[in-house]
This record gives C-alpha cells, sequence and structure tokens, in this order.
C-alpha cells in the first residue's frame, strides 16, 4: 500500500530488496567453487613440481677457491623473498620464472664473502638488469666494500648490458662484452604525455587543487596542461644530471674521462662492440661459451642464490627491526607492494612491544600516496619510545617523506628522490560532455550547496572551489608545521624548500631535510649506536606473505592485469586509476620520477 502511493517515484528510490538476485547469487557461487577447485589442483600439481625439483637439486656445497655468480637479468629489490612457490604460476604455463634480487640478502651476503676464505671473487652475470638509483647505489658501496676488504676481483661479463649494469660493470676488474653485444650507455632522460587538449575534445574538466605556492607539485601537472611547466623542467633537468654524475663517477674510478663517456653516450657507441672496446668501456670481447670454460678453469663457480642459502644466521640475542614501507600509500590495509593503514603501524607496534628490538629502522621507499594514511603512520612513529632512524631507498618523496621527517635521524643515499613537500586534491568533472555532446540532463536536488558535490556533470563553483582550497592549504601547512617540528627548523627557512619540489638526497643533506648520506649499513650502525648495543640480528617486518596463502591471492593479480586493456597501462592513466581509488588529499609524487 505505502508503494502504490508513489507509483511515479524513481527506481533509485526502490528497496533493493524487491529485486530479488538468487540465480545471480546461485551461479557466482557455483563460479567461486570451481575456481577455488582448479586453484587447489594446480597448486598442489605444482607442489609436486616443486618437491621433485628440490628432491633432485640438493644446494651445492661451498668449495674452496669459490667464484660467486650474480645474475643481474632482474629486478632489484628491497628484501628477497624465499618462497618456493614463486613464480609457479609462470612455471605451469611454460614461462620463466621471474627474477629478483634482494638488497637485504646481497648487504649481508657480501660482507660475509669479503671475509669468506673459500670464495676468491665475483662473476656479474649481465642482462636484463633493472634498479632504481637509490638501490643501485647501495649495491655499488657493497660491490665496492667487498674489493676493498680483502682485494677480490670482480669480473662482468654479458651479451646485453643495460645502462644501470654497465655502472655496476665499472666496479669490475674485468669487464667482457659479446662480440656482437650491447652496451647500453646512452644518458638519461623522459618522457611525460600531457592530456589537456585530448580532455578538451571531449568535454571533460580536470578540478585540480593544489596548496598555495605548490607550483613545483606536477603530479597532476599532465591533466591541467598541454607542456611541460618550467618548475617541473628545472627539477627534472636538475634529477637526471645528478643521476649521469653518479655513473660518471663510476666510471671515473676505472679510469674513464667524463669527456669519454660523454661521447659515447652520444654517438650511442655501445651498439657496435668494437667502439665499446676501442673506447676502453670494455676490456676485452668474448663468447659466453669461451669466457665460462675460462673462468671454470680458474674457478669453482657457484650461483648467488645457492651461495646465500647457506649463510649463517646471527645468534645475537639484541634485535633490530627493520620496517619496510615499500610502495604508493593507499586507503587499503596495505601489502608487500603498498602501504596502507594498517601494515606498517601494526609493524611499528610489534617492534616496540618486542623486547629483544632495542632500535628500528624505517626503510621507506615510497612516493607517497594519501596524506591521511601518512598522517596515521607518521602519529604512530610519534609514539615510539625506541631510536628509530629512517633509511630512504629509491625515493621518500611528499608522503614518503611525511612519514620519514620526524625520525630521531634520517640517511638518505645521493641518488635517492626526496622532498616534494606539497599537497593536491584532484576530481573530474565532464559538464560539456554529458550536457552539450550527450545531450543529457542532470537535475539537483539539494538542502546545502555542498550536497552534491562532487557532481560530475557540473564543474563547482568559485565558492566551492575556494572551500577545497582553504581545506587543501590547511592540509599543506599541517604537513610543512610537522615537516618543522620533526626536523627542528624555522618555518622562514623550510617554507622555500616545499612547494612540491623534488630534491636528491644529496640536496637533501646540504638543505638539512636529511641528516647523513648513507645507505641501510649506515643508518644500521647508528640505530645501534643509539640503543647501546655493538652486536645484533635484523628483524624484517612487516612478514612476507609465503606459500599457499601468496599463491591464491595471485590468481586476483594475475586476473586484473589480464583484464586491463593495454590503451590504460600508462603512467598518466595509472595515476589516475590510484587517485580514484584513493580519493582525499594527496602527498604524492609525479610517476615520471619513478620511471628514471
Amino acid at each position: 500500500m505505502a508503494l502504490a502511493r508513489f507509483s511515479r517515484l524513481s527506481p533509485k528510490f526502490v528497496p533493493n530488496k524487491i529485486n530479488t538476485s538468487f540465480m545471480k547469487s546461485f551461479f557466482s557461487t557455483v563460479l567461486a567453487v570451481l575456481t577455488a577447485l582448479i586453484a587447489s589442483v594446480l597448486f598442489l600439481f605444482g607442489l609436486l613440481v616443486v618437491a621433485s625439483v628440490t628432491s633432485e637439486s640438493p644446494v651445492p656445497k661451498v668449495a674452496e677457491n669459490t667464484l660467486l655468480r650474480i645474475k643481474l637479468s632482474g629486478s632489484l629489490e628491497e628484501r628477497a623473498i624465499e618462497d618456493p612457490l614463486n613464480g609457479l604460476n609462470a612455471i605451469l604455463l611454460g614461462m620463466d620464472a621471474p627474477e629478483a634480487l634482494g638488497l637485504n640478502q646481497l648487504r649481508e651476503g657480501l660482507a660475509y664473502a669479503a671475509e669468506d676464505d673459500r670464495i676468491q671473487g665475483i662473476l656479474l652475470d649481465q642482462g636484463a638488469f633493472g634498479a632504481g638509483y637509490g638501490l643501485l647505489e647501495e649495491l655499488t658501496d657493497h660491490l665496492n666494500a667487498f674489493k676493498a676488504a680483502n682485494g677480490k676481483p670482480i669480473y662482468s661479463y654479458g651479451e646485453y648490458y643495460t645502462q644501470k649494469g654497465a655502472a655496476l660493470s665499472a666496479l669490475a676488474d674485468s669487464t667482457i662484452l659479446h662480440p656482437g653485444g650491447i652496451f647500453e650507455l646512452r644518458g638519461i632522460g623522459t618522457t611525460s604525455t600531457y592530456y589537456k587538449t585530448f580532455f578538451d575534445k571531449f568535454g571533460i574538466e580536470p578540478l585540480v587543487v593544489r596548496g598555495t605556492g605548490n607550483k613545483f607539485k606536477s603530479a597532476v601537472e599532465p591533466f591541467i596542461a598541454s607542456e611541460m611547466s618550467d618548475e617541473n623542467r628545472l627539477q627534472l633537468t636538475h634529477l637526471i644530471t645528478q643521476f649521469w654524475d653518479f655513473i660518471g663517477l663510476n666510471f671515473e674510478a676505472k679510469g674513464i674521462q667524463r669527456e669519454t663517456l660523454d661521447d659515447a653516450a652520444e654517438r650511442f657507441i655501445g651498439m657496435d662492440a668494437d667502439a665499446t672496446l676501442e673506447a676502453g668501456l670494455v676490456d676485452a670481447l668474448g663468447y659466453r661459451e669461451d669466457v665460462m670454460k675460462h673462468f671454470k678453469e680458474q674457478y669453482e663457480l657457484l650461483n648467488w642464490s645457492d651461495y646465500a642459502a647457506q649463510l649463517p644466521a646471527s645468534r645475537s640475542k639484541d634485535r633490530i627491526a627493520i620496517v619496510y614501507a615499500n610502495g604508493s600509500i593507499g586507503n587499503g590495509s596495505g601489502d608487500e607492494t603498498t602501504i596502507g593503514t594498517e601494515n606498517i603501524v601494526k609493524a611499528l607496534r610489534k617492534a616496540e612491544k618486542n623486547d629483544k628490538v632495542k632500535a628500528i629502522v624505517l626503510r621507506v621507499n615510497s612516493p607517497g600516496g594519501s596524506a591521511l594514511t601518512s598522517d596515521i603512520i607518521h602519529h604512530t612513529i610519534e609514539s615510539i619510545e625506541k631510536p628509530l632512524i629512517v633509511s630512504q631507498g629509491n625515493y621518500a618523496a611528499s608522503g614518503g617523506y611525511y612519514i620519514s621527517c620526524n625520525a630521531d635521524a634520517i640517511f638518505t643515499n645521493s641518488t635517492t628522490i626526496t622532498g616534494s613537500i606539497g599537497i593536491f586534491m584532484s576530481l573530474f568533472t565532464a559538464q560539456e560532455l554529458m550536457t552539450q555532446t550527450l545531450g543529457l540532463a542532470v537535475e539537483e536536488v539539494q538542502t546545502h550547496p555542498m550536497a552534491n558535490f562532487p557532481n560530475l556533470a557540473k564543474h563547482p563553483d568559485s565558492a566551492q572551489y575556494a572551500i577545497l582550497q582553504r581545506m587543501i592549504d590547511r592540509g599543506y601547512a599541517d604537513f610543512t608545521g610537522k615537516v618543522a617540528r620533526g626536523r627542528s627548523m624555522e618555518t622562514d627557512y623550510l617554507l622555500p624548500l616545499c612547494g612540491g619540489r623534488v630534491w636528491t638526497g644529496k640536496d637533501a643533506v646540504d638543505n638539512a631535510l636529511a641528516d647523513y648520506e648513507g645507505g641501510m649499513n649506515e643508518a644500521l650502525a647508528y640505530a645501534a649506536k643509539q640503543a647501546g648495543i655493538e652486536s645484533y640480528q635484523t628483524y624484517e617486518l612487516p612478514a612476507v606473505e609465503l606459500g599457499i596463502e601468496k599463491y591464491l591471492k595471485s590468481f586476483g593479480a594475475v586476473r586484473s592485469k589480464a583484464t586491463t586493456p593495454n590503451f590504460l597501462q600508462n603512467e598518466a592513466l595509472e595515476e589516475l586509476w590510484f587517485l580514484a581509488k584513493n580519493p582525499g588529499m594527496q602527498a604524492r609524487l609525479n610517476p615520471i620520477f619513478m620511471n628514471l
């Protein structure tokens, strides 16, 4: 009877429970059960495969006169994940399992190998190697320390050297290239696509509100401009120049002058193996079978993974917790590659409550993201009583700097991308597209001016925009205020360093946004000193997911990537997707800086 009185009511007001969805629910349940059964069968089959491989391939013992072979053919990550099911999907599909090196394992393993009399040197087996500059710098330091300890040699061979692999090869006593190989030295550059004209053609209007004076906050620049701003070009030029200087310093240690290196990049002589040899960038040319035969005649070759699996564990009762804050900062719970409202906070509190943990090193490798989540983590750090030191990786910018600024000390690599202290919010409206192009009419009924905001069909008026600007400016003032307090810095000194400006770690130390230049080793040593301990073992948090839990979750990740159209797999469009999933104020770095 009640519904009869409103027979002309819009369907959106009809209670959902009137529309039954039994069959949809039934088929969804059946599909879920079938998917689980298929996944279980594949998982059990995978276990058999893994079991058979491991049973037939025991870890070889470390022989005397061993040459460690480190494959540089994957990505350099923060930490190695020892999971026998890692890459199982790829193996079942007949593909090569993804390879990744963990910097944590390299840091400890190379230090041990330097003093291990059985280890006589290292062979860098080059391939499609990728790394951020911060982690690359730390690996460079670890390899140099290995050489310096007891004068053990480093060799390098490859059919293909990426530019970052080439930078590592400059540390080698002998660098060998395939006669038809590629030595990719060509300088550093980046590109960014701008979408304003594209949006204008379709009647789409981005609504971007940046903190007042945030001219360097370029994360949303591609959506509101048709060309790169002078501010963004300035900071990008500054960054890539310093990165090229870092590569140049590696080659100068090999005796290659900067002019030679610049000429090699200018003419891209790395495409010609003979010219590369003539320029002195490599020491010899050779085919793999001949080179490997030579090394096998001189040494016992052992893969790095086999050596790392046998490293002895520390027996110290005291611990220093390393909390890995890795990835974009979002509004979810977080996982191994993202920072959320739960994972880092829980890890910090777990370390604080553990009596064996005497100090904490927060390893920040993040371009930022949600200002709210950043503030939650910042607040948690404020309550930690144990010494808490920040070590910055590839980048600790915007929200990544937000969660760094109130540590007892900040260590950063010279090539870390940091700073970017600024706030923005972005939304999109399509008033012209909807009304003029599509002929849609959207009517409003509201009690107050902001009741229907944001409205896809209507761009905000000046009063609504002013409300947003005040909110963003308050967020920016809060951010800069916390940086000033955390760094014990006068606001008048700090503000010229902000406005979204991106800095390298070297700059950050020079302008007091960080305390010391150094990597994880230096941060751990400082933490131990602050805690008053001499020996310790590291305790890594958050715990990584292994085995069946991680494997079954990977089905969702594979499905997500498989169903994403290729045209959406673009840094700017991915940024739009991130912003859609994480609404609100953002303290986030422009994705272009993450692809250098």
